[in-house]
């Protein structure tokens, strides 16, 4: 949607957009970020002078007789009466969870940030796990499957160190920048007064004398009121900021921490090699046609960044959720961060790896994995701001099918409603909604509405009056009645979702029919997907568009404590909602534009307000792969840009890019010219339409992405650290990436004009062109033994492959097999009995390996074992006794049976309902002779097929050229796609 400060201008015939700094805060403007920044500096000149001045009590430790957690009281040498505890316990998965919290303080600090993001409270090691060994220094433990693992906490200053095999990985406080501003009055923080003996006469001199100055500086900088712009923020608890140091010794690469338009390996921003002036921030903001290469904060914010070296990977996820500035700086062997929040507690989980595989797991044992959506949803998508009637829709549905180009789902953005009353359906516009979703569901599509945050402060809107009765909506400073301010409709005010009594009121609002009376959405349907945008929260009228920090929540919280998790929850809800529309329950989709750490349970994430130019076409694919590595891996961002008027080249190349993003959809602006694919002229209409088609011939590929996923954690797209993490060339890449684990690799062409792409390979492996199948064989003196072939070698290497506006630069990983679906139809439902394609890619010793998972793809059918999940596998033999020749072996065998998957039954009913559906192709790369006889095994039966002549896996020169492989089609073998079933090809 489009930023407040643009209202007033959308009657403008023409309008010129740009980002408005102005909006939002930097650092300098950032009362908080300023004394985080200030301590940073004192700290630096002051070198190794400087300690910190926190410690801990050794007499106070209380060491757990069971688990493997203990407490201690925590001093401040500047504030002697202040209180604070720390409390280090040790996951049963080796994370390290280390809290810090004031006690007895004069107001309790906001702790429940980790409670929205984690799944559950973790499971602690046990003590005879885990081993405490208490010292006069400090106190530390071994663990691990081999005591690879050491964390010391040593007391003076407090300092907290992660080891692996003794070298250190992650440090909390090593450069003495922790510091919890205790809670305190205006009154007793002003500086002591001494009477001083000189002067003239009777006069005395009065000196102000401040302990702390060395540590806080001299000025009581923004602690009890702060002014941006028109705003001023009253601040009734004083100062509370949180700043803590973390340090990677020996990683020099960091990531995540999304959601930034920057590159995927974190700029520095401190320092003599700094690329920005500001750190980064966290602070879910509405910002419009944002730069594409800023830190600026954007509308999500995940608190989780990795860190990786050739030597391993670590990560650290800081559980806070108040606006968050991180400053970054790359050293000679290491990387220097500080965290600096503006309220909260210290809740830092440090997740040891040892690689990115293993910190996605550890990471999402903490805040869960991505849902697996329905199927539907993974296809393309078709939305602008706005479809202005009923006619409309249908019109775009028609001319999609009279062009036979593929689409899923239609979206209605906020005009649908009368009078941005969300629900309420414009009868002027929109006089036969239900018949309207009825005619799109007919065709086996699905509409998504958007649904906002903000309710229109009417008292006929019934979505306001009951939230209003139940006294639900965020209340000003006051505390007292409801906040209101300014958004789509005018005067709004909003749902304060972290109030539980809002939840079974928004649950019944979704229900399409109203079963005890309550207000339910009639004219609606269960298909019906939602869209929540404007959830930062957006508010016209609010300091940086957004909601005053000083109104209060559910539970006498301020804005500012909960202000990144606020989005969260009312997408949360939202799922929620959609849950128990149906009985039984349908798979919810939902859309989100603001996240936070565990978002990832409840939906699909877009990058927002993007503007149709090349810079925001290429930061879109970094910013997608980075939000996957915070574990949004459902996402995607506006094809075509939301602002502005893509030219056809552009928009070409734009949908390349969406068709290989998990979320794919086309959005447009009010003032954008219509630009549905179909109305391109050729020969732009016709390469949109056959990559559409791509995509759904892919979609089993995505899918079975997705289900892997949604029980490990690890993302769809996956760049080349984590697919090769010892290979330091690929480090820092981030405009390429892996589909998966299925062996695709996609280079998106985001610059005018390209005709070629460089495509970087990391190991000593043959890769494929999925169109020409030109094969790009390793170098010649690369290893041939899988053992080391499959491994990461050092034989990174750069390729140029075709790129013309008509071609896509699409590798195929030897030793991989792709399942696809190649009959063109109007939508994905209608594929579900479609016969599959599979594509078998030969590696260097002549093996592949590759596996689709199915299921109803919109119920939660597949939680009983109702699903085919099969595994396919290809291996190269000598022939018994035949000196020279060979067999190439190609099989099919029962995941879910080998991999035990709960309450499975190869009888399952959906096994039972696809018994029809067949494997029709073979398509197999690398084969350099022409087959003597091709059968199915155990029936003698002669296949039909056809020889492509070209080079084997074993031949030609890896020089970057590439020359055509040999390819083997084995046509309609009539076997089942979820069968047991071998095929023989000799040579």
């Amino acid at each position: 949607m489009l930023s407040p400060s643009l209202l007033a201008l959308l009657l403008l015939p023409t309008t010129t957009f740009a980002f408005k700094a102005n909006d939002f805060k930097t650092c300098s403007q950032s009362g908080f970020c300023r004394r985080g920044r200030a301590l940073s500096a004192r700290a630096l000149a002051a070198s190794s002078s400087w300690q910190s001045p926190y410690s801990i009590d050794p007499s106070s430790l209380l060491l757990d007789p069971h688990e493997a957690s203990f407490t201690a009281a925590i001093k401040s040498s500047l504030y002697p009466s202040a209180k604070f505890e720390l409390d280090v316990r040790v996951h049963d998965d080796g994370v390290i969870r280390v809290r810090m919290d004031e006690v007895d303080g004069l107001r309790k600090r906001y702790d429940e940030a980790a409670s929205w993001a984690l799944i559950r409270e973790p499971r602690l090691s046990k003590s005879e796990d885990v081993k405490w060994t208490v010292g006069k220094d400090g106190v530390r433990a071994k663990y691990g499957d081999n005591n690879d693992i050491e964390v010391v906490v040593q007391y003076e200053p407090v300092k907290v160190t992660m080891f692996r095999h003794g070298v250190e990985q992650v440090v909390l406080n090593g450069r003495g920048l922790l510091h919890m501003e205790h809670f305190r009055t205006k009154e007793g923080s002003q500086p002591l007064e001494i009477e001083g003996a000189e002067g003239e006469g009777d006069a005395q001199t009065v000196f102000h004398v401040n302990n702390a100055a060395w540590f806080e500086g001299e000025e009581q900088d923004a602690w009890w009121e702060e002014t941006f712009s028109s705003w001023t923020d009253s601040k009734p608890k004083g100062p509370e900021s949180l700043s803590i140091d973390i340090t990677f010794p020996t990683h020099q690469y960091v990531y995540g921490i999304p959601q930034h338009a920057t590159n995927l390996s974190l700029p520095s921003t401190t320092g003599p090699s700094a690329s920005y002036t500001d750190p980064y921030r966290l602070f879910n903001a509405d910002v419009f046609e944002y730069l594409p290469d800023s830190p600026v904060s954007l509308y999500g914010s995940i608190p989780l960044m990795h860190a990786h070296g050739k030597e391993g990977t670590a990560a650290v996820f800081n559980a806070v959720g108040s606006d968050t500035w991180i400053d970054v700086e790359k050293k000679d062997k290491g990387t220097e961060t500080h965290w600096v929040s503006e309220s909260g507690i210290l809740d830092v989980f440090i997740l040891p790896g040892p690689n990115p595989t293993s910190v996605f797991s550890q990471y999402s044992r903490l805040t869960g994995t991505p849902s697996l959506p329905p199927s539907y949803s993974l296809a393309y998508h078709q939305c602008r701001w706005n479809y202005v009637s009923s006619d409309d829709v249908r019109g775009v549905q028609r001319r999609f099918d009279e062009e036979d180009m593929p689409v899923d789902v239609f979206w209605l953005d906020i005009e649908y409603s009368e009078g941005h009353k969300y629900f309420m359906w414009d009868n002027k516009t929109f006089p036969d909604p239900v018949e309207m979703i009825g005619d799109v569901e007919g065709k086996e599509r699905k509409m998504v509405i958007i649904i906002d945050p903000h309710l229109k402060r009417e008292s006929s809107y019934p979505i306001y009056k009951v939230a209003s009765e139940l006294g639900v909506l965020v209340k000003p400073k006051s505390g007292e009645g409801e906040y209101e301010g300014w958004c789509w409709p005018g005067s709004s005010s909003w749902i304060d979702f972290f109030n539980p009594d809002s939840w079974d009121m928004w649950i019944k609002f979704f229900k399409t029919k109203s079963l005890d009376g309550s207000w339910a959405w009639t004219q609606s349907s269960e298909n019906v997907g939602i869209w929540n945008d404007m959830n930062e929260p957006s508010v016209f009228n609010g300091p940086e568009i957004s909601m005053p920090r000083d109104n209060v929540h559910y539970g006498g919280w301020e804005h500012r404590d909960v202000h990144n998790i606020n989005g969260m929850l009312f997408t949360n809800q939202t799922y929620n909602a959609l849950y128990h529309r149906s009985d039984p329950p349908k798979r919810p989709f939902v859309l989100t534009r603001s996240f936070y750490a565990g978002s990832q349970r409840f939906g699909a994430m877009w990058t927002g307000d993007n503007l149709g130019s090349w810079e925001h076409m290429a930061v879109g694919v970094k910013m997608v792969i980075a939000n996957g590595l915070g574990g949004m891996v459902f996402a995607g961002s506006d094809v075509g840009g939301f602002f502005g008027n893509a030219d056809p080249e552009m928009l070409v190349r734009w949908y390349a890019v969406g068709a290989f993003s998990p979320f794919f959809r086309a959005h447009a602006h009010i003032d954008t010219k219509r630009r549905e694919p179909y109305l391109l002229d050729e020969p732009y209409k016709g390469i949109v339409k056959d990559v559409l088609r791509l995509r759904y011939s892919m979609l089993p590929i995505w899918y079975s992405a997705f289900r892997e996923s949604s029980l490990t954690g690890v993302p769809l797209l996956r760049p080349q650290y984590v697919m090769f993490p010892q290979d330091e060339e690929g480090f820092a890449i981030d405009d390429q990436f892996y589909v998966g684990s299925s062996g695709l690799l996609f280079k998106p062409v985001t610059t005018k004009g390209a005709t070629s792409a460089s495509v970087y390979l990391s190991d000593a492996q043959i890769y494929y062109d999925y169109f020409s199948h030109t094969a790009y064989p390793p170098p010649s003196a690369a290893p041939k033994s899988k053992a080391k072939a499959n491994l990461e070698v050092n034989s990174g290497r750069r390729i140029q492959v075709p790129a013309a506006l008509h071609e896509l630069p699409l590798l195929i990983r030897g030793g991989s097999i792709l399942p696809t679906r190649e009959r063109p139809r109007r939508s994905s439902p209608l594929m579900k009995h479609d016969p599959f394609t599979l594509r078998i890619a030969l590696d260097v010793d002549g093996g592949a390996k590759g596996e689709v998972y199915l299921d109803d793809g919109e119920g939660y059918g597949y939680e009983k074992g109702e699903i085919v999940w099969r595994g396919f596998e290809a291996s190269t033999t000598a022939r018994d006794g035949k000196k020279g020749e060979k067999v190439l072996k190609v099989w099919s065998e029962d995941l879910a049976s080998t991999q035990a998957v709960p309450s499975y039954d190869s009888a399952n009913p959906f096994a039972q309902s696809i018994t029809d559906v067949r494997v029709e192709r073979l398509v197999i790369l690398g084969i350099g002779h022409k087959p003597a006889s091709i059968e199915l095994e155990g029936s003698r039966k002669t296949l039909e097929w056809e020889y492509e002549e070209g080079v084997g896996r074993e031949s030609g020169k890896a020089d970057g050229e590439g020359k055509k492989t040999g390819v083997l089609v084995i046509k309609d073998p009539a076997v089942g796609v979820a069968s047991d079933w071998a095929i023989v090809v000799k040579f």
